[in-house]
């Protein structure tokens, strides 16, 4: 391919992140065998021997002049989205577009710039490498003190830039998922490798920690934070050091602790030194190329969340909520050689299967075919009649985790089948994004019952819906149709149904119905197993969201079941309750008789046994409304607006729910929060591998009662538990749990010949 690269930063020398990305992303290209001709604004006026180099390195480079003092600001403190194009820039672009042979792909750098593609025609492909989120950046920083230097612009400006393009590539994960609700561009994920030269470490004993930065206010303040929590002197008298290069150090003076390099014209002359290297980067967008780069050079990095955005971090020290928390941990590294040996190992672990990720992005972007597969999205269409976007219950955050990983593969249409008055609609739709397409039914008579429903299925047959349903059909035929609950199968059976139908089970609820009868409940669905398996059998693939029944479902709907387990985003660790506060012990729920069952024993049989130790028991959810209140040390708050807040206050938490079936979502979230948890059985289900250190296992009361002692009364155990939670909680059920599983589904779908709509009065 031709491939046009327009950028106003230079590619060399490779001495700041944004430089080393665009240098990692053109090499790349050009090693693929692609002519990549270079476009560069001059708007940091790189030096000659800088211009030489790209001109040595690229196929051709284009040098458009560009002022920097003539650069708009017409949003008053914030920049419309074309306000950086100058009359050059315009010139420039239109006479690189009118070139004989045309440009095969051009790649825009920054959503600033996207009114280049604006000048080339459908022929051209078109991407943006957006680099950064730059709506809402100036307020993002100011809230944490520090003015806007750069662009910024409001989400609408954004959205406007990023639909110019047929392609918007991410940095980082996360904000692929928020480029997904707010562009109608394909988006896809290419992260950053950096050149992996790995100097030797300095020698074990010296326990050196570096940090390397710019001078920007970001990196200043988060320095300035850190080395206030860890003072430089607390380092020397543990044997240790901190070493500090780049800008950063400016307004440092050296102490004892302190050994200050300054400007460095390798980065590897910081890591020679360091032992560790720290990231305490507070706030921000994008990805952090420091800390990937430290990775990369094979140093153990503990950081901030922020500091790790976008990378598969699984652990604590990798994920800690601000710069003080990088400080208790760098603490914790200069005391414990066992400490030091886990991080450099987990390190060492998550830089390799990073590299593995963008190697394999690389190749597909490189690749006409890949490319070709990114940009085909087939559209799969969703029947449910939950209002998942409320994402107050178990049932609704399942879907919800489904709906955001199919909208990184698939354009998403979502046919509710009940009424949505406005505010609703507009919520259904905000979380559908701005590529995705709500209908609900519309009135086309009655279709009659089809052959082959299941006496299951009759009862809950409504033909109004599967009429409107086969006229949406033909107006829009989908590649891919997927049902969400057994409840609403009938509908598999609608006109116009393309081959590949999937039924997202979320249980299987003929076993969950003979559980609760073990127990004296009556499930609200009731089903015998072999009719519901006659009913799966109708579906092409079948979804489960947890190993025990995909294993069961396998065996008898062989190569048709797809594990897909739940998928939550990357949550911080919670913090835990205030400081001096009594242990606080949680359990949320909604008001279900397995919640109440299990609630009712732990007040009776186990909370008495407790509540002396000193701990608090806080619930939330509508299962408080049938507790029994005045119970000492109990805390009922029903409803909660924000749950994660409330996970975010507990030390500790607790499932007892001793029948249901399914896997259990709030034991899912107990775990991603990294809380300590006892938990029975049955709020384990489909769960394995934990035991005994990222949760406790209690089978009956004199278990659930020492196991929630022991976490009350032993603050080292609980932190260990903690930890190890985080760990299991973002490995098994983290932002890419889901991934696999809706890939195939794509994969399958690209495979289903797509239809023209049929044309139906309305």
């Amino acid at each position: 391919m031709r491939i046009l690269a327009i950028s106003p930063t230079p590619s060399h020398p490779q001495d700041a992140g944004n430089r080393a990305r665009i240098h990692a992303v053109l090499s790349a290209l050009k090693a693929a065998g692609h002519a990549v001709h270079l476009c560069l604004l001059m708007r940091e006026n790189p030096p000659p021997p800088a211009l030489a180099a790209m001109r040595d390195a690229w196929d051709e480079l284009v040098e458009v002049p560009h002022d920097r003092g003539r650069e708009a600001r017409s949003l008053g403190p914030l920049q419309a989205i074309d306000d950086w194009i100058l009359p050059e820039a315009k010139a420039a672009f239109a006479a690189l577009a009118a070139r004989q042979p045309r440009f095969d792909l051009v790649l825009v750098n920054y959503v600033f710039l996207s009114r280049a593609l604006t000048f080339f025609d459908h022929r051209t492909i078109k991407v943006i490498d957006a680099h950064d989120i730059f709506a809402g950046r100036a307020q993002a920083l100011a809230a944490i003190g520090l003015e806007n230097r750069f662009f910024a612009t409001t989400a609408e400006e954004e959205a406007a830039g990023l639909d110019r393009a047929d392609l918007v590539l991410a940095i980082q994960e996360e904000e692929r998922r928020h480029f997904t609700l707010v562009t109608r561009a394909a988006t896809a994920t290419l992260g950053h490798l950096p050149v992996s030269n790995q100097p030797p470490p300095p020698p074990a004993e010296a326990l050196s920690i570096g940090y390397i930065g710019s001078g920007n206010p970001l990196n200043t303040r988060a320095l300035g934070r850190f080395l206030a929590a860890l003072p430089p002197g607390e380092v020397a008298a543990a044997g240790g050091r901190v070493v500090v290069a780049g800008g950063a150090c400016q307004g440092l003076a050296p102490a004892p602790g302190l050994q200050l390099l300054g400007p460095v014209a390798d980065p590897d002359m910081l890591y020679a030194e360091a032992g560790l290297v720290v990231n305490p980067h507070e706030g921000g967008t994008g990805l952090k190329i420091k800390t990937v780069e430290a990775l990369a050079r094979g140093r153990p990095v503990i950081g901030t969340a922020a500091a790790f955005a976008g990378l598969p971090a699984e652990h604590v020290f990798h994920a800690a909520p601000d710069a003080a928390a990088v400080a208790r941990l760098a603490r914790r590294w200069l005391a414990s050689a066992a400490f030091r040996d886990e991080v450099a190992e987990a390190s060492a672990r998550l830089f390799h299967r990073y590299a593995l990720g963008v190697g394999a992005a690389r190749a597909r972007l490189a690749s006409p075919a890949g490319l070709a597969s990114i940009l085909d999205r087939p559209r799969l269409l969703m029947l449910t009649d939950v209002p998942w976007w409320r994402g107050s219950l178990g049932n609704q955050a399942r879907i919800g985790a489904v709906v955001e990983a199919t909208r990184e593969e698939f354009d998403l249409d979502l046919f509710f089948t009940g009424d949505l008055p406005g505010a609703e609609r507009e919520a259904a739709r905000r979380a559908l994004g701005r590529r995705g397409r709500l209908f609900t039914p519309r009135p086309a008579g009655e279709a009659a019952m089809p052959w082959g429903l299941t006496p299951f299925e009759k009862p809950r047959f409504d033909g109004a819906v599967m009429a409107s349903l086969e006229a949406h059909l033909a107006r829009n035929p989908p590649q891919a149709v997927m049902v969400q609950y057994l409840r609403l199968s009938w509908m598999r059976l609608a006109r116009g149904m393309p081959k590949l139908t999937v039924l997202d089970t979320h249980d299987v609820m003929s076993l969950r119905a003979q559980n609760f009868r073990l127990f004296g409940q009556e499930h609200f669905i009731q089903i015998p197993v072999a009719e519901e398996l006659k009913i799966l059998d109708g579906f092409a693939q079948v979804m489960a969201i947890q190993a025990e029944e995909a294993r069961w479902l396998e065996a008898l709907l062989p190569g048709r079941v797809i594990l897909a387990p739940h998928a939550l985003p990357a949550l911080l660790p919670a913090r835990g309750s205030p400081p001096g506060a009594q242990p606080r012990i949680g359990f949320i729920g909604g008001d279900s008789p397995m919640n109440r069952d299990g609630l009712r024993w732990l007040l009776d049989q186990v909370w008495p046994a407790i509540q002396p130790l000193g701990a608090e028991l806080h619930v939330a959810g509508g299962v408080c409304a049938e507790m029994p209140k005045g119970r000492p040390g109990v805390v009922l708050l029903g409803e909660v607006a924000d749950q994660q807040a409330f996970l975010d206050g507990l030390d500790i938490a607790v499932n007892p729910v001793f029948y249901g079936g399914g896997l259990k979502i709030k034991t899912v979230e107990y775990l991603a929060r990294g809380l300590p948890s006892v938990l029975t059985a049955e709020a384990l289900f489909g769960i394995q591998g934990g035991a005994g250190t990222a949760y406790a296992l209690a089978e009956n009361r004199a278990q659930f009662v020492a196991a929630l002692a022991l976490l009350v009364q032993d603050r080292a155990a609980r932190a260990r538990m903690a930890e190890a939670a985080f760990t299991f909680g973002r490995r098994h059920f983290g932002p890419q749990a889901l991934a696999p599983a809706i890939g195939t589904l794509a994969a399958l779908a690209r495979g289903v010949p797509r239809l023209a709509p049929a044309s139906i009065p309305a």
